[in-house]
């Protein structure tokens, strides 16, 4: 059970920040804390206060810091009454929104020293008031692979006899209601629940329905352990999915085995459902092109090194869009993937006007600085427009393409801001490609943007000139799969007239 060590009240400031990072340092110092572990918590601390100074809608009057202790962590907790961060744990996600590292709110930089950060917004709380949790965990008689128990119960001999069976294989934490008990779902996030059905005060059925709204443990296994005998509200209880129920008394072989079971059951289904979800985003981000538009022959080839894929490519009239949406790993991939579908749809209907390509991107723009959702990612795109004359190009943040002949490979004028970042607006270049000549556009998964090529890629590129289009797509492509390391998603498309000459 966590103690608290010290406790402070004060409305946030700048200054404040200060103060209270010198005050938290001194507490630290006398439970003979590590020097290195006090800076971080000092670093942690000053972060935390100044965001709560800046980016909330209204700010917090009134912040409670407590620092608290058990055998196995020793932490700071924070209570505020302003506004909750509305995107404070899409910017704690390892990989998720791209902004997050630039947010100006450190939490990548918080989380690079403690693994046990977590944010509790206040309408989750029976106290009205936000927490953000910073845990340091000792790993002094804490296994890794421990599962983490939580048990309700209001009787509290069952509770030590229940917690006595599990401590040996598991973490356990305790309540014995069902108010503390979701306070505990929120900051302990169990694997597992093994939780009493009638109680005072709220029912185990109530914790099972409240939990099942929010994203971060809706997914917890959940048991029922009980020695009620009303039909009726056994019936109430049932009717919910819970993965098991077991009758008062129970050996401890029989619970230990019924816990595993669960939570075996639920990590089969999560990694069910993400797979059937990921091949559908994968699906539903493959770029796709037909092998002619508009007078030119056309390849693509497409790579990611993990399902989703941030890359996608729009064929809409005379216009052909090729974007990169910034953003790693299973919560990246679904972000994309949502966005991917936003961005097509509204590029579609500024397709669908006959814009420019700079026109294009100038109101993308616009929309990358105003939206709510554009405005947390970041993306490249480049557009293309087919003409009589030639291909109109117009770049934001785009790696510049390149043109391919018997005679070397030479850059386009590339350039553009990132969408949203600059009021300079975009403009486009016209380029008339040469009987003899292939235009290259590519993703930075293929190519950095700003990034020379290498003389062995040179080289590549050079000798795929003598090869038919779809062979030489397949020969480029061939060099990405034998790349020692593919972090990122990889698209590349090569053009050239049909009239072209290997």
């Amino acid at each position: 059970m966590d103690k608290i060590i010290a406790s402070w009240q004060f409305e946030p400031s700048l200054a404040g920040a200060a103060k209270y990072r010198i005050a938290l340092r001194e507490k630290l110092s006398e439970l003979a804390v590590e020097n290195e572990l006090i800076e971080k918590f000092e670093l942690a601390l000053s972060e935390l206060i100044v965001n709560l100074c800046r980016y909330p809608l209204y700010k917090a009057d009134h912040v409670q810091l407590q620092l608290v202790r058990s055998e196995q962590k020793i932490g700071i907790e924070l209570y505020d009454n302003g506004a909750s961060f509305s995107d404070f744990t899409q910017h704690l996600a390892a990989d998720s929104s791209p902004n997050a590292a630039e947010s100006g709110m450190g939490l990548k930089l918080i989380q690079q020293y403690f693994t046990d950060v977590f944010y509790v917004p206040a309408y989750y709380r029976e106290d009205d008031l936000n927490l953000m949790v910073v845990n340091h965990h000792y790993t002094r008689g804490v296994l890794p692979q421990q599962k983490r128990v939580l048990i309700i119960d209001d009787d509290p001999v069952y509770l030590a006899v229940i917690n006595a069976y599990l401590t040996q294989d598991f973490r356990v934490e305790c309540a014995e209601n069902i108010t503390t008990a979701f306070e505990q779902v929120l900051r302990f996030k169990p694997d597992i629940i093994i939780c009493d059905i009638s109680m005072p005060g709220g029912s185990g059925t109530e914790l099972f329905d409240k939990i099942q709204y929010i994203p971060s443990v809706n997914n917890i296994a959940f048991i029922y352990l009980t020695g009620c005998t009303d039909e009726q509200v056994l019936r109430s209880a049932l009717a919910r999915p819970i993965d098991n129920l077991i009758v008062k008394p129970v050996a401890r072989t029989q619970l230990i085995q019924l816990i595993n079971q669960s939570i075996l059951r639920r990590e089969y289904l999560k990694i069910q459902i993400e797979k059937e979800y990921l091949q559908r985003a994968t699906l539903g981000l493959q770029p796709k092109l037909p092998r002619e538009i508009f007078g030119y022959h056309c390849a693509l080839r497409h790579c990611v090194p993990s399902a989703g894929g941030g890359d996608f490519v729009l064929l809409h009239g005379s216009q052909l869009l090729m974007a990169d949406l910034m953003g790693h790993g299973l919560q990246a991939k679904h972000f994309v993937y949502a966005l991917a579908g936003y961005l097509r749809g509204l590029c579609t209907v500024m397709a669908t006007q006959e814009m420019a390509g700079a026109a294009l991107l100038n109101c993308l723009s616009e929309s990358f600085d105003s939206d709510p959702v554009l405005s947390e990612t970041l993306a490249t795109i480049v557009v293309l427009n087919f003409r009589p004359q030639g291909i109109a190009i117009a770049s934001a943040g785009h790696p510049a393409a390149l043109i391919i002949s018997d005679g070397g490979v030479t850059p386009t004028i590339g350039g553009g801001a990132l969408l949203g970042i600059s009021s300079l607006e975009y403009h486009e270049s016209l380029l008339v490609l040469e009987d003899t000549q292939r235009l290259l556009l590519f993703t930075d998964g293929y190519l950095d943007a700003g990034q020379a090529p290498a003389e062995k890629l040179l080289e590549i590129l050079y000798s795929s000139a003598a090869l038919p289009i779809q062979q030489a797509a397949d020969f480029l492509y061939q060099e990405v799969l034998d790349r020692p390391a593919l972090e990122d998603d990889c698209t590349f498309v090569l053009l050239e007239k049909k009239s072209y000459k290997s």
